[in-house]
C-alpha cells in the first residue's frame, strides 16, 4: 500500500461519519449523541496502517523465502548425512570381513611365513604378503574411522538444518498471524466509512488509471530488451485481480508476488519479497526509468512496482484493492529507489 496523498481534503468533503459507538445502555431519549469520529484522523489512521502493513506482509514474504531456503538446506543436510553413514557402513562391513578373514584363517607370523617357506625367496615372497596385509588393515581402519568422522558430522550439519528450517516455519506462523491481526484493523478502520467516502479515500490511496488509457496504450516500449517487454505485458494483464498477502498468482497478487512473476516471464528469477528484490540487478536514477524497472517504497522497503513507462506503474497495492495501473507522481513522497534487470 502507497502512501495516501491529498486524501484529507478528499475525504473531507465527504459525508460525515457514523458514530463510532453507540449511545450507552442507560442513555435517556435526549442524552448526547457519541461523538463523530474525525475524517482527518481516520484517513490519518487508515494511511498508517496501510503502510505498516505493506512492511509486515514483506517481512512475512520474507519469513517464507527464508523457510525455502531453510527446507532446501536441510533436505541437502539430510541427504548428505545419509550418503556418509552408507559410507562408514561400507567401510566398517570391510573392516569387519577382513578381521573374519584372518580369525578365520589362523593369522600369519613372520615366523610361520619362514617355517613354511621352502626356499628364500618364497619366505621374501611371504613377508612382502605380509607387509601388504597389515598396510591393507590399516588402510581399512582409517578409512572407518574417517568415514565415522563424516558421518558424525553431517548428522550434526543435518540436525541443526532441521532445527532451522523448523525456527523458521514458527517464525512464519508468527508473521502470518500478525499480519492477519492488522489487516483485521484495516477492515474495522474502513468499515467505520460510509459507501461514499470509502470511494473516496480508495480513490486517493489507489488513483487507478483505467488499461486502456491512450496514455497507457502508447507508452513507447520499443527501447527496452525483450524480457521488459514480457514483464510489462504480463503485469499489466493481471490488472483487475485481487490484492491477497502471500499470492503469487495466477488468481491474486501480492507486491512482490506480481513483480515476480512479471519477470518470471521476462526471463529473470525474482525471490517473493519487495526488500530482496532490491539487491537484484543495478540501480538506476528515477529520471532515467524505463519500462520494466522495479520501483520500490518505504523505508524499510515493503512496497514494489513494475514501471510501464510515461509515469506509470502497474502495482498490486493493499487489502481491498485490486492490481492497477497507477501514477508514479502520486506516491512521491515514499521513493525508494529503483533497479533495472536487464
Amino acid at each position: 500500500m502507497l502512501a495516501i496523498a491529498g486524501l484529507g481534503a478528499t475525504l473531507l468533503v465527504a459525508p460525515n461519519l457514523a458514530a463510532a459507538t453507540p449511545a450507552g445502555p442507560h442513555a435517556g431519549p435526549h442524552a448526547a449523541p457519541a461523538p463523530k469520529p474525525d475524517i482527518a484522523s481516520v484517513q490519518k489512521q487508515l494511511g498508517r496502517l496501510a503502510v505498516t502493513n505493506s512492511q509486515l506482509v514483506d517481512q512475512y514474504d520474507t519469513a517464507v523465502v527464508t523457510l525455502g531456503k531453510a527446507q532446501k538446506a536441510a533436505a541437502a543436510a539430510q541427504a548428505a548425512a545419509r550418503a556418509a553413514a552408507a559410507s562408514y557402513n561400507a567401510a566398517s562391513s570391510a573392516f569387519t570381513r577382513t578381521v573374519q578373514v584372518q580369525y578365520e584363517s589362523g593369522g600369519i607370523t613372520s615366523g610361520a611365513a619362514l617355517l613354511s617357506s621352502h626356499s628364500g625367496s618364497n619366505y621374501l615372497d611371504r613377508l612382502d604378503a605380509l607387509r601388504l596385509l597389515s598396510n591393507h588393515d590399516s588402510s581399512v581402519v582409517d578409512r572407518v574411522s574417517a568415514a565415522r568422522a563424516v558421518a558424525a558430522s553431517k548428522a550434526s550439519a543435518a540436525n541443526t538444518a532441521v532445527a532451522k528450517a523448523r525456527a523458521s516455519k514458527t517464525r512464519l506462523a508468527a508473521r502470518k498471524s500478525t499480519v492477519t491481526t492488522q489487516i483485521g484493523k484495516y477492515r474495522t478502520l474502513l468499515a467505520t466509512l460510509n459507501s461514499a467516502q470509502r470511494a473516496a479515500y480508495q480513490r486517493a490511496a489507489n488513483p487507478s488509471v483505467k488499461k486502456s488509457s491512450s496514455k497507457i496504450q502508447n507508452i513507447p516500449v520499443s527501447g527496452t530488451t525483450a524480457g521488459a517487454r514480457r514483464a510489462v505485458q504480463y503485469a499489466l494483464n493481471q490488472v483487475g485481480k485481487p490484492y491477497v498477502f502471500g499470492a503469487d498468482g495466477p488468481s491474486s497478487f501480492d507486491c512482490s508476488g506480481l513483480t515476480m512473476k512479471a519477470w518470471q516471464a521476462g526471463g529473470v528469477s525474482l525471490p517473493h519479497s519487495a526488500a530482496g528484490q532490491y539487491s537484484y540487478g543495478h540501480h538506476v536514477s528515477r529520471d532515467a526509468l524505463q519500462p520494466g524497472d522495479l520501483i520500490f517504497f518505504y523505508q524499510p522497503i515493503g512496497h514494489v512496482t513494475i514501471y510501464i513507462g510515461n509515469g506509470y506503474m502497474v502495482s498490486a497495492p493493499t487489502e481491498g484493492e485490486n492490481v492497477s495501473v497507477v501514477p508514479l507522481s502520486a506516491f512521491d513522497s515514499d521513493y525508494t529507489g529503483a533497479t533495472r534487470l536487464t
